[in-house]
């Protein structure tokens, strides 16, 4: 009698898992996938203009070159589709695009094309509301283009995209990428970050790929352990960063960031997600 017991109780518990199983099955079906698009972008200064603008304004014209003169030199961008139920999301696309191959008006067609074909992708920068969007939103009335939903909200806690530095800040002092990098040992910048606009201006683009590259990449991961901190995904994150480093390699296989950095990296997170878990120490 109590073996019959035994067996109908199991029976029950294993009828309430599946039970259970099908209905968080059910709620995962019914939920949609987030996307969302990590950008950044490396600029070149229009001198010729700006000293233009200085003749004309004499002592009233501003003494820097502020980002109105600042022309886009390249631009990556990566997007991921986070299913629900899936461990590691999926790597849609990954690109680099630079001068030499492309102009600004088309290297921002090419983006904004990204943006428009996914128009709940959310998109994600690094100090984007501080100047990459301004200027993305000059090129477009500059260039006579329809701006992304993304781009319409002139609001900097639009829901259509986040600014991570303002989200990880919230009211502390703004880091600059790769300090934050840094400091939760995440890889980043291959070149200082001042010495972008000398890269651009010798033409230097392999360099400079490797640093707009890298910048997106820092980013996604600041980005996936934000995200996965805040709810808003559920990711094996290690996992990720692998699938990552991997679809980079196969899209931008002449990346030395990536190769000698990026993928590294990710290749330890992996290997310590392995050794963590429960520690058991001997008793004294």
């Amino acid at each position: 009698m109590h073996n019959d017991n035994v067996s109908f109780e199991e029976a029950l518990e294993r009828e309430a898992r599946k039970f259970l199983g099908h209905h968080a099955g059910d709620s995962r079906a019914g939920r949609n996938p987030q996307r969302i698009i990590v950008a950044d972008f490396e600029y070149r200064w229009d001198r010729s203009r700006y000293d233009g603008y200085r003749v004309s304004e004499g002592e009233s014209a501003e003494p820097t070159i502020r980002w109105p003169f600042h022309r886009i030199a390249a631009a990556s961008w990566l997007q991921l589709r986070f299913d629900p139920g899936e461990e590691v999301p999926a790597v849609e696309s990954i690109v680099v695009l630079a001068e030499d191959e492309a102009s600004e008006q088309e290297m921002i067609a090419r983006f904004f094309e990204a943006l428009h074909q996914m128009p709940t992708v959310q998109l994600i920068t690094w100090g984007g509301e501080v100047k990459d969007l301004a200027v993305l939103r000059r090129s477009a009335g500059e260039f006579a283009m329809i701006l992304p939903r993304q781009l319409t909200d002139g609001s900097p806690h639009a829901r259509e995209r986040i600014d991570l530095c303002r989200a990880v800040t919230v009211q502390a002092r703004s880091p600059h990428l790769p300090e934050y990098a840094a400091a939760t040992a995440i890889p980043a910048k291959p070149s200082p970050s001042r010495t972008i606009g000398e890269l651009v201006e010798k033409g230097d683009w392999p360099k400079v790929r490797d640093q707009v590259l890298a910048d997106v990449l820092t980013t996604a991961v600041i980005a996936v352990r934000h995200l996965a901190a805040h709810r808003v995904i559920e990711c094996h994150q290690s996992n990720t960063l692998m699938a990552v480093a991997d679809a980079v390699a196969a899209a931008i296989p002449g990346s030395e960031f990536a190769r000698r950095s990026f993928a590294p990296w990710a290749r330890g997170q992996k290997a310590a997600s392995g050794l963590r878990g429960a520690v058991y120490r001997a008793a004294a």
